[in-house]
């Protein structure tokens, strides 16, 4: 799975986007409404031009698409521009490299990464909904073209199309360069910008895949739920989508707009850099270069969320929670979970990260400073006989992920029918074996259920499990493919909504069950905690 994916967790343009948004789903929309996948073969029809897809067991998969124009030469570290129509019939049956990625992934990919891959289900019937996924990978990595994200088996089980995208990551994605020019401003946001504009491309193009534009759900894991987060606190997110799936990526993990200018002048001056020239003049292995020494001796949150989303004051108007508290979102139905063990994930890197005593635990912010000792306590005692680093490690997921999910979600069952979920299964533990071989239900496991692959060999006997407990590892891929889609389609997952009274939890594990307020009396010792950003 994504075992290459986590050595580091995770103004102009913003106006044209938004004057854009009015029409979608609208002239366009209804010009290539009932268009669907055309003729015996996998092929489509879109206002750009013809498209050749390749059939793959009951669905036409379109690999590689471009959603705009390649983000090089003049358009690099500038806002995604519109894809050009294509002669003929586009060939869509490979997937393309991703955008460029840390060196500690390898530094793969290219710099004309701007594409998307389409899988559409031959059922015929009208148009389906449609899913768009966000990868994670902390901003500065990860690929649309792994294997866990394929979406394909989602397709199927769900009657829907299911689109993924590849974004601009780190420097070129995610580097503000309005202080060193200001014709540069707000390009600290420009992989937010491209997965924008990869959904404008969808509401003006899958109905030619068989999909409706007007009924689309985007969701996200990780820093792909962060955008989403972000997005939902921007003007009328519901012109880009209809319904949003935010797996543990909180909207706390949003950069302010001091923060992204810190980050940016880190970067500048780790390479020396005076003029956005002299970045343009850097290689794609140059910045990646670069980008890895300014990184270099960063730990903790400042390493984990160098790269993000800022709140820019137009794309991303203001803090996520306080927007959505005030029906920014109020038109999209919104679900939101984590992952019972969340930083259990970074034990797969630094087996250490599980024998953290509670001296060492110095992100608890000063607000809580003075009772760390006695939220430990109330934490081990719910958990007797668990090893301090496990319980230190309870309340870092409660900090990072569930508690700030909560709140966001919270801010939006005011508005719209929100729906929590809590993913508990983990690979059995074995008593004996080290922490570290021991993982819980860890950042990203629920990722290859929703997809239906089951891939685990990233994890500590994974791969032997799915062998030995397939048949019941499938009920649940499948009851989660079920809850995703069925979710896509009306806003309804199989379990009742959440409120502030009642906190009903969707728990997966073997046998789902909903839970009302677990952990309540730990997530209520967060109160007086505002999670502000953790960026450099």
């Amino acid at each position: 799975m994504h075992a290459h994916m986590v050595k580091r967790w995770a103004a102009t343009a913003a106006a044209t986007l938004l004057a854009l948004a009015p029409t979608i789903g609208t002239a366009q929309a209804q010009e290539a409404r009932g268009q669907g996948l055309d003729g015996p073969g996998c092929r489509a029809v879109t206002s750009l031009g013809r498209v050749r897809g390749v059939a793959q067991d009951g669905r036409c998969a379109f690999l590689g698409v471009p959603y705009a124009a390649a983000p090089t030469g003049a358009n690099r570290f500038r806002p995604p521009q519109p894809a050009a129509p294509w002669r003929g019939t586009l060939a869509a049956t490979e997937a393309k490299p991703g955008c460029p990625e840390d060196l500690s992934a390898g530094g793969e990919g290219v710099e004309d990464c701007l594409h998307l891959n389409v899988w559409a289900p031959r059922t015929g019937g009208g148009p389906k909904p449609v899913m768009v996924f966000l990868h994670g990978g902390a901003d500065e990595l990860g690929s649309a073209e792994d294997a866990v994200y394929d979406g394909g088996r989602l397709a199927v089980r769900g009657d829907a199309v299911v689109v993924n995208l590849d974004y601009r990551l780190g420097i070129l994605g995610w580097t503000e360069l309005g202080g060193l020019d200001p014709a540069y401003a707000g390009s600290g946001n420009n992989g937010l910008r491209d997965e924008r504009a990869a959904l404008e491309w969808v509401h003006r193009h899958i109905a030619g895949f068989g999909g409706d534009p007007s009924d689309v759900t985007v969701f996200g894991q990780s820093a792909g739920a962060v955008s989403i987060s972000a997005t939902l606190a921007g003007d009328h997110p519901e012109r880009l989508f209809r319904r949003a799936i935010i797996e543990s990526g909180p909207g706390y993990l949003v950069h302010t707009a001091d923060s992204a200018r810190r980050t940016a002048q880190h970067v500048f001056t780790t390479g020396g850099i005076t003029s956005v020239a002299d970045l343009d003049r850097l290689t794609t292995r140059q910045l990646l270069d670069l980008q890895q020494q300014a990184q270099g001796g960063l730990s903790g949150p400042a390493a984990a969320v160098f790269f993000g989303p800022y709140i820019d004051g137009s794309l991303v108007p203001g803090p996520v929670v306080e927007r959505i508290a005030a029906g920014s979102a109020r038109e999209v139905d919104v679900m939101a979970g984590s992952n019972e063990n969340e930083t259990d994930y970074w034990a797969l890197f630094n087996p250490a990260v599980l024998d953290l005593p509670l001296s060492a635990y110095r992100t608890l912010p000063a607000v809580l400073a003075d009772r760390k000792q006695q939220m430990y306590d109330h934490y081990a005692a719910n958990r007797p006989g668990l090893a301090e680093g496990r319980v230190v490690n309870a309340m870092l997921t409660d900090q990072t992920e569930r508690v700030p999910t909560l709140r966001l979600a919270e801010a939006q069952s005011h508005w719209r029918p929100t729906h929590v979920y809590q993913f508990d299964w983990h690979v059995p533990y074995v008593p004996g074996l080290p922490a570290a071989q021991n993982l819980g239900a860890a950042h990203t496991l629920e990722l290859p259920f929703v997809f239906g692959g089951l891939d685990l060999g990233a994890f500590p006997r994974g791969a032997a499990t799915v062998a030995e407990q397939r048949p019941a590892l499938t009920r649940l891929s499948d009851r989660m493919m079920g809850a995703w889609t069925d979710f896509a389609r009306c806003g309804e997952p199989g379990w009742p909504a959440y409120t502030p009274d009642a906190r009903a939890t969707r728990i997966w594990d073997l046998e789902p069950t909903v839970q009302y307020a677990p952990h309540d009396d730990e997530r209520a010792l967060w109160d007086a905690y505002d999670f502000p950003d953790w960026a450099f």
